[in-house]
Order: C-alpha cells, then sequence, then structure tokens
C-alpha cells in the first residue's frame, strides 16, 4: 500500500474566514471540513470511495481528496485501491477527551463495583446536544442492538439517562433543546408529545431518578439516577440497563435503585472534594 506524498494545494480564499453560516473570522473553515470527514465514516461505513466521503460529508470530491491526503500524512487516515478507512491513530482523538474528564478516572472503580455488586450493565453517560454519549460503559452481556459503546450516541428524549440530564436544565434550556429533536416513535411506547415528555422529565427529576420502559427498542428498560459537581448541578447519569420482557419496575427499583444511589453519591462526592482541592 503505497502513501502518497502530501502536497495540497491551498484554496482560493483566506481558510481563517467567515463560514457559510457567518461564522467568525477565528473559525477555521479547513478544520471543520477535516472533521467532517472523519465523522463520513463509522459503523457499516468503515470503507468509503473518495466518492462516498465526499458526498456523506457534503464536500466537492477534490476537497475531499485534499482532507484524506491530509489524515493520510498524520496517519488518521489509509487506503487499498479506491477505498480509504481511518487507522487506530483517530482513537487518540477521543482519548483526549475521554481522559480529560475527571468524572471518568473518578467514576472507572465506582462503576466496576456497581456491575459486581448487580450482575447488570452500567453506564456513565453526559449530554451532547440532544443525545446521550456514553463516557463509561461495563456491559454483563450485549443489550441494545443501536450501539451501546464508549462513545455512542442515543437520543436524549427516548432514554432514562437523556430525561435526567435534560432535566438539570433550567426550562427554558430544556424546551429549546426539545424543539430541535424530530421525536421518532422508536417503539409503540415511545412518548413523542412534547408536553407530556416535559412533564414526565419533570417528575422524575423531582424524585431524582428516572425509569424508561421500551421506548427506544422493545423490552429494553433503563433506571438512571444523577451525578453532581461540587455546585448540586447534574453534570452526568449514571445508569442500569436490562433487557427482559415483562420487567416490573416496582421490583427493578426496590432492588436496584439504592446501589444506584450510592454509587451517584459517591461520584458526586469524590468530584466535590476534587474541586475544593483546586486552587482558587
Amino acid at each position: 500500500m503505497a502513501r502518497q506524498s502530501l502536497q495540497v494545494p491551498v484554496e482560493s480564499g483566506d481558510d481563517e474566514g467567515e463560514g457559510a453560516s457567518g461564522s467568525p473570522r477565528q473559525f477555521v473553515n479547513g478544520f471543520a471540513r477535516g472533521l467532517k470527514v472523519i465523522r463520513a465514516f463509522g459503523e457499516g461505513a468503515e470503507r468509503l470511495t473518495l466518492t462516498q466521503v465526499a458526498g456523506r460529508a457534503g464536500l466537492t470530491r477534490a476537497g475531499a481528496r485534499r482532507l484524506l491526503l491530509t489524515l493520510e500524512e498524520l496517519g488518521y487516515a489509509s487506503h487499498i485501491g479506491r477505498q480509504y478507512f481511518l487507522t487506530p491513530k483517530v482513537l487518540s482523538l477521543g482519548y483526549a477527551y475521554i481522559s480529560s474528564m475527571p468524572l471518568w478516572n473518578i467514576a472507572q472503580p465506582i462503576l466496576g463495583r456497581l456491575v459486581q455488586e448487580t450482575n447488570e450493565t452500567c453506564s456513565v453517560s453526559v449530554l451532547d446536544d440532544t443525545d446521550v454519549v456514553y463516557i463509561l460503559r461495563i456491559p454483563v452481556r450485549r443489550i441494545l442492538s443501536v450501539g451501546g459503546n464508549v462513545g455512542s450516541r442515543l437520543p436524549a428524549y427516548a432514554t432514562s439517562m437523556g430525561r435526567i440530564l435534560l432535566g438539570g436544565m433550567a426550562p427554558q434550556e430544556m424546551a429549546n433543546n426539545l424543539s430541535k429533536v424530530d421525536m421518532v416513535p422508536y417503539t409503540r411506547s415511545t412518548i413523542t408529545d412534547a408536553a407530556k415528555l416535559k412533564k414526565v422529565i419533570a417528575q422524575d427529576h423531582e424524585r431524582g431518578w428516572s425509569w424508561v420502559d421500551g421506548e427506544l427498542e422493545e423490552h429494553i428498560c433503563g433506571l438512571s439516577v444523577p451525578v453532581h459537581d461540587g455546585e448540586k448541578k447534574i453534570i452526568a447519569a449514571l445508569n442500569i440497563s436490562f433487557n427482559r420482557p415483562r420487567i416490573s419496575r416496582e421490583a427493578v427499583v426496590k432492588k436496584y435503585l439504592p446501589a444506584l444511589k450510592l454509587a451517584a453519591d459517591q461520584m458526586s462526592r469524590s468530584m466535590t472534594m476534587r474541586e475544593q482541592r483546586l486552587p482558587a
């Protein structure tokens, strides 16, 4: 597999200018386009032709080619024949975020103990726009067909994790967030009425836990509680997931909620202690 020497022609115009959306001059269009190329790859799109990359990233073939050659020269991409693919070096980009999160380091041992105690799949997630993103997950068995690894994204409105995180927002902020969502009915149980969803989120926030049964996938249930920082702000959701038909919410809450809350409290206290040690 021969690597091409990097000779990237300069595009016309200043790369540090306004973007199509009126971005400030400090916005670097080339960098933004490079990220689009990286995001063009994924599950079911592990190897792509130049034309496919251009189409998925919304770029011209010439622009996509220059960016792919740049990524290849830097070691983030490679190709065999006409097909391009990402290299393991791309993982360093995501790991830089994960390892820079204090919560990630704090939560790891606590989540491990929770999984040992419950023998169930447990996760920690954060909110990114309208999605929840796993930052930690220890599966006991594969339960989600829509994804469930670190970095996987799920729609916040249809998950117990998302409802915990949305409940930590100010009412108008939450309303703005939900207004951007096309509430797809993933199953017959999915709540797609915004007014009803806001009421459920408010109730979950008031009681301090959320239970979602079969709204994202049939028979997939989740119980989640919040993790707070030193200012009592919700920064993450701690979750236990189940793949069992006809599981009883009352039985799950009685059996697992105390352990789930204890683990979340341990994470919250550790975050608070860490923040108190930081220099003012």
